[in-house]
């Protein structure tokens, strides 16, 4: 697989898997979820237990983390990091609308000038950005 063939399949089990939680839970405005970030926190949960896995916890997600929402259930491991980071974009997609339709400002800042680049971790490559 080439890079530009990892792009576009990453890019369609992300949107599978909105569909899945789309079709499960509803479009943004039928939902009772997204309010506090439950979106968002599911997200970070994934991550989380995911994060614990790779670092050698093997019973990463016997439990769901704390941030976990306390009112959801079905907490668990979907099997392959990718499918467990395919589920956590998804949530952080699904908090991104929300917060778009909230009217919240989504401006990228550029670095600043005090936020040089470290040779060591590599420059940039203009050709491809």
């Amino acid at each position: 697989m080439d890079v530009f063939e990892a792009e576009r399949l990453t890019d369609e089990l992300v949107s599978a898997e909105l569909a899945k939680q789309n079709q499960m839970w509803g479009r943004m405005t039928e939902r009772a979820d997204i309010s506090e970030g439950q979106l968002f926190h599911a997200g970070i949960a994934q991550i989380d237990a995911l994060f614990d896995r790779q670092n050698g916890e093997p019973d990463a997600f016997a439990s769901a983390p704390e941030i976990y929402p306390p009112d959801w259930s079905g907490f668990r491991d979907y099997g392959s990091d990718i499918a467990n980071l395919v589920v956590a974009v998804a949530f952080f997609t699904q908090e991104i609308k929300r917060k778009l339709l909230a009217g919240e400002d989504y401006t990228r800042l550029a670095r600043g000038a005090d936020q040089v680049y470290r040779p060591e971790t590599g420059l940039p490559n203009l050709i491809e950005a």
